[in-house]
């Protein structure tokens, strides 16, 4: 009687496969990331405060100050609104882009006071203006460029700062023809106010069609050809040093003569952007 072996088994073990990782899905956008900040909400409410104040001359009606503290704040209150318009709409079309790496902060939040390099967007720009009177936006935010391949794209990301600053003008300037018909003149704060904040975005966009490095137009043109990209210090000195030039006294009457000119040749009284001037403090 014969009995019949079991089949061999294999005694080589093979290693185990793995299976690939899917992608770590990108986390939804929260409802937070977008909506804006109460900081931004607090600051449009002392703007308009500051606003009312100065229509009403309370200081002097009221309080029998002699003094102009209102428009000052409203001057202000205003530019820092304009200035986080401004990289408002530089973070969110980076976004749209495929940029995802501000979402959540306070570029998209528009609070100001949260943005990650405060000294370059903040601190700067509000320096300028109270030093020399002079508006200008610090330089650009960060772009992650891996995360935009287009030079197109990158290219309109730079430029969306430079067209907050020409929109902005152009509506201010519309609501003070609307509130002060050309030939008729008027010592209303708030109405000189809004024409210096006028003013301060005019000189913004000029001086951000320049080609110095930490410019819209420079960030543009080092896009477009994918040449000349300037580091964030190399921005932040060009930036300084345009402030400089333009402070620059004979500089600074060319400037001021020329934007008198162009002013009154809009229909708008540019008597009004020396008493705006006035309102400032007399540091500079």
């Amino acid at each position: 009687m014969s009995t019949s072996d079991p089949a061999p088994q294999p005694t080589s073990e093979e290693p185990a496969v793995e299976e690939p990782k899917a992608a770590a899905a990108e986390p939804a956008p929260g409802r937070l990331d977008f909506l804006p900040s109460p900081v931004f909400l607090l600051l449009l409410g002392v703007t308009a405060l500051a606003g009312w104040l100065s229509w009403t001359r309370a200081e002097e009606t009221v309080l029998g100050w002699d003094s102009a503290y209102a428009p000052f704040l409203l001057i202000l209150g205003g530019w820092t609104v304009c200035l986080t318009l401004h990289q408002y709409v530089r973070a969110l079309l980076a976004y749209r882009f495929g940029d995802r790496s501000l979402r959540g902060s306070g570029y998209l939040r528009l609070n100001p006071f949260a943005f990650r390099e405060k000294g370059a967007h903040l601190v700067l720009p509000l320096a300028f203006l109270l030093i020399g009177a002079v508006g200008l936006n610090g330089p650009a935010v960060h772009l992650d460029r891996s995360a935009v391949p287009s030079r197109l794209r990158r290219a309109l990301v730079s430029l969306g700062g430079l067209l907050v600053n020409v929109v902005l003008a152009a509506v201010l300037a519309g609501t003070v023809a609307l509130l002060v018909p050309e030939g008729f003149v008027t010592d209303n704060w708030a109405i000189v106010a809004l024409l210096f904040l006028c003013y301060l975005n005019v000189i913004a966009a000029l001086l951000n069609l320049l080609p110095v490095p930490g410019t819209d137009l420079y960030d543009t043109l080092a896009e477009a050809i994918d040449r000349w990209r300037p580091s964030r210090n190399a921005a932040v000195f060009g930036t300084v040093l345009l402030f400089a030039v333009v402070w620059c006294p004979p500089v600074n009457d060319a400037v001021m003569e020329w934007l008198f000119t162009l002013f009154a040749q809009a229909g708008l009284n540019p008597a009004y952007l020396a008493w705006g001037q006035g309102f400032l403090p007399l540091w500079w």
